[in-house]
């Protein structure tokens, strides 16, 4: 099917009149008529293509390259009513000034499409949730005086063209380049943003300590601070201070979208590569769209495991096999020695600081007389390709080696630790933060694991 592209050039409407400045009033009259009317025929248009299959869009709204995008839902009707629904934490000051969670807030006011040197979309009535963007008032919680501008924001934004259920948008008062996406009518706005929210955490979480972008010739750039949707690029090998380059963004249902293009250098293969749109992989990876290999990731998911900085806990129900009655069995086993229960069992970050090394791994339990004991082994790490990991304990602490001899269950696992080398998966690539840690000789044996 042909694909069908809308455009109208307000330049070419001026350039044209100039041209005709020497010709006879009649003739200029002609012109302006034609004008004119091609001025209305794309109004008429654009309406339609606002209200065509539910009249339900998505906007990815930006202010200024200082402030991140926010997504918005519009559901237009032909009586000039149009449903604006956001999620942010601007909605939740209008009604508590001191909370920066994000609220859901929903509110009808008018729509209309204007003719102003080609067609403009203008949401001419005030709409509490939308509106406060475009206001000229000091911003809530911020340590700038704002007042006099506001945010900086847009309510009535030049149509610029149509593809493929995309509108193009440029805020007629600031300059904000702005795409609308035609979505299903049958979604429910608060669901919908309430997930769009969500999704901050699952692309960057702020338990992993470093996210990358990915480049063809093997590459890498550091992301920093990309959950504030202003996020920070340097290349890995470089140095933060003086290399790096910020961008706003927006994340939203399918992806992570820059305000503008950036172009980053692989130091390996020499080339330049340019990056802004990205769409959530079912591996929970994102995508780089502008080049179809380029990719957004934690580091390896053996080097997670492995990060110094990191405390891992198991959890009993994401535990299976050999494994899994091991560690179901240290309960059972402590309670019949003498009494205590199991409270946790820790891996990772040396946080009782009683060893030279940077990992231990750490046996927590309740004594029948509610005092608590730890019991500790530090260990090393050995990576195996970019999933393997195997873990070399040391020498284990006095209350660990009293236990290892009376819990047999505790012995099978230290025992089962120290033999075997764990292949890592996770149902994300960038924010790993749950992990199964299978045994490579047995697949029906596994440990779950989620960061603290």
């Amino acid at each position: 099917m042909m694909k069908k592209l809308y455009k109208f050039s307000a330049i070419a409407a001026v350039l044209m009149s100039a041209s005709l400045a020497s010709c006879n009033h009649e003739e200029a009259d002609i012109f302006d008529q034609n004008a004119a009317h091609r001025t209305e025929e794309a109004r008429k248009m654009y309406k339609e293509i606002l209200l065509d299959k539910g009249g339900k869009w998505q906007m990815e709204y930006f202010t200024t390259e200082e402030e991140h995008g926010y997504v918005y839902l519009f559901s237009f009707r032909n009586d000039g009513t149009v449903t604006i629904s956001g999620n942010n934490e601007y909605i939740t000051k209008l009604t508590n000034i001191d909370s920066n969670v994000p609220s859901y807030g929903s509110e009808t006011s008018m729509w209309t499409i204007l003719s102003d040197n080609g067609p403009v979309l203008s949401f001419n009535s005030y709409n509490t949730i939308f509106h406060l963007f475009a206001t000229p008032e000091d911003i809530p919680g911020t340590e700038r005086d704002e007042q006099g501008y506001g945010h900086s924001g847009d309510y009535e934004f030049d149509l610029m063209k149509f593809s493929n259920d995309t509108l193009y948008l440029e805020g007629k008062k600031n300059g904000a380049e702005i795409i609308m996406t035609r979505i299903a009518p049958e979604i429910d706005d608060e669901t919908y943003l309430n997930e769009v929210v969500a999704l901050a955490d699952s692309f960057f979480n702020a338990k992993v300590p470093a996210v990358y972008v990915n480049l063809p010739g093997g590459y890498r750039h550091v992301v920093l601070d990309g959950a504030t949707q202003l996020p920070k690029f340097y290349p890995e090998t470089g140095d933060y201070i003086t290399e790096y380059v910020g961008r706003n963004a927006i994340i939203t249902h399918d992806g992570f979208t820059l305000g503008k293009p950036l172009t980053l250098r692989d130091s390996i293969d020499g080339n330049d590569y340019t990056i802004q749109h990205f769409i959530r992989q079912k591996d929970g990876s994102l995508l780089c769209t502008d080049d179809n290999r380029i990719t957004i990731t934690a580091d390896a998911l053996n080097k997670v495991v492995g990060d110094e900085r990191l405390l891992w806990r198991v959890n009993a129900a994401d535990c299976k096999g050999e494994l899994g009655t091991a560690f179901a069995g240290l309960n059972t086993g402590f309670k019949a020695y003498n009494g205590s229960s199991l409270v946790h069992f820790n891996i990772g970050l040396n946080v009782l600081n009683n060893t030279k090394s940077p990992y231990t791994m750490v046996v927590r339990i309740k004594t029948k007389r509610g005092s608590y004991l730890n019991m500790s082994v530090p260990y090393t790490v050995e990576y195996i390709g970019k999933d393997e990991i195997k873990f070399v304990l040391g020498e284990m602490d006095s209350n660990m080696k009293t236990f290892i001899d009376k819990v047999p269950a505790f012995k099978t696992m230290m025992n089962k630790l120290a033999s075997s080398t764990f292949k890592c998966s996770s149902n994300s690539l960038i924010a790993p933060v749950n992990m199964v840690l299978t045994d490579s000789s047995d697949a029906s044996s596994a440990l779950g694991i989620s960061i603290q």
